[in-house]
């Protein structure tokens, strides 16, 4: 028996690739939504009567009864992350049908928590069903606050003055991020941020129990698990793109913070593309994707 109500049912996910001109023919769905993250990767779908050109980033969120399909383009395969879902809650599910159906450029955070629902799912924990049913809709929650009303836009939030423990520890973190690949030392990231290195290191320390540059290593391995999810780079490429010494000196970090080595960790996500995971008992997802044997043009394979 479930321990949440049932206003939104997570029902299936999957990571999924479609070779250069495979297509997903024009179908319906008669009661539940899709949504599909494009991980890497053209094409073109066709949503309604309309259209259109996808590429990595975008989001193509499909309300129920809405005719929708796409085709990789010829080039490249199309790598996506794939989840179907049910929404109960009749205040909800309005809102979430009038969200736009193709969305381009999705806030790390909504990745962030589809990655999360795939990784819950495939781990068929006693409380997987649960945890997904939370993460969907945080994620779903997500969109909708970032989505303008009718006839309004979206407006900033201004800065206040003065910067809080809070703030600098974003601000440091989204550095480190961001320049990862890079060597980073006490004195670099001192100058980024217009703080002495003793100043950043006690802020970062009392809210995260570990020195900036510590961290600097799991952000390292965070996109390290990135590129090799959805990338075909060499182990020895990842070391690089990463800021790692040698592949050596990555797979030995990349090993003691993920519990498995980069080469076992790609096997394992591998494993899983193309593998349908049902979250709700019983939901059986319809085999529809054609696989081409040569190149079809989106255009013409969409109509």
């Amino acid at each position: 028996m479930s321990l949440l109500t049932p206003d939104v049912e997570p029902l299936w996910i999957a990571r999924y690739d479609y070779e250069a001109g495979w297509r997903l023919p024009p179908h319906t769905h008669r009661d539940y939504f899709q949504l599909i993250l494009i991980l890497s990767g053209t094409g073109e779908a066709c949503i309604g009567k309309a259209h259109l050109l996808f590429q990595s980033g975008h989001l193509l969120f499909i309300r129920p009864r809405l005719r929708h399909g796409l085709t990789a383009g010829t080039t490249e395969t199309v790598r996506t992350l794939d989840t179907k879902f049910k929404i109960r809650q009749p205040a909800l599910r309005r809102a979430c049908s009038q969200l736009d159906s193709v969305r381009r450029g999705v806030e790390p955070s909504v990745v962030s928590l589809l990655e999360a629902m795939h990784a819950e799912a495939r781990r068929h924990d006693p409380l997987a069903n649960e945890v997904c049913q939370t993460l969907l809709t945080q994620l779903l929650l997500s969109l909708l606050r970032k989505e303008p009303g009718p006839g309004k836009t979206a407006t900033a939030v201004a800065t206040q003055p003065g910067e809080g423990d809070s703030d600098l520890c974003g601000r440091m973190e989204r550095f480190l991020r961001a320049n990862c690949d890079r060597a980073i030392d006490q004195r670099i990231l001192s100058e980024a941020l217009h703080y002495s290195y003793r100043h950043l290191h006690g802020v970062w320390r009392k809210r995260h129990r570990e020195s900036p540059l510590q961290a600097l290593w799991d952000y390292r391995v965070d996109r390290a698990t990135h590129l090799i999810r959805f990338s075909d780079y060499e182990l020895k490429r990842i070391a690089e793109l990463t800021g790692f010494a040698s592949v050596h000196h990555f797979t030995r970090v990349f090993s003691r913070i993920t519990g498995v080595s980069p080469a076992r960790w790609r096997e394992r996500e591998r494993q899983g593309i193309r593998q349908d995971i049902a979250i709700s008992p019983g939901f059986i997802n319809p085999a529809l994707t054609i696989q081409t044997t040569g190149a079809v043009r989106p255009s013409t394979a969409m109509h």
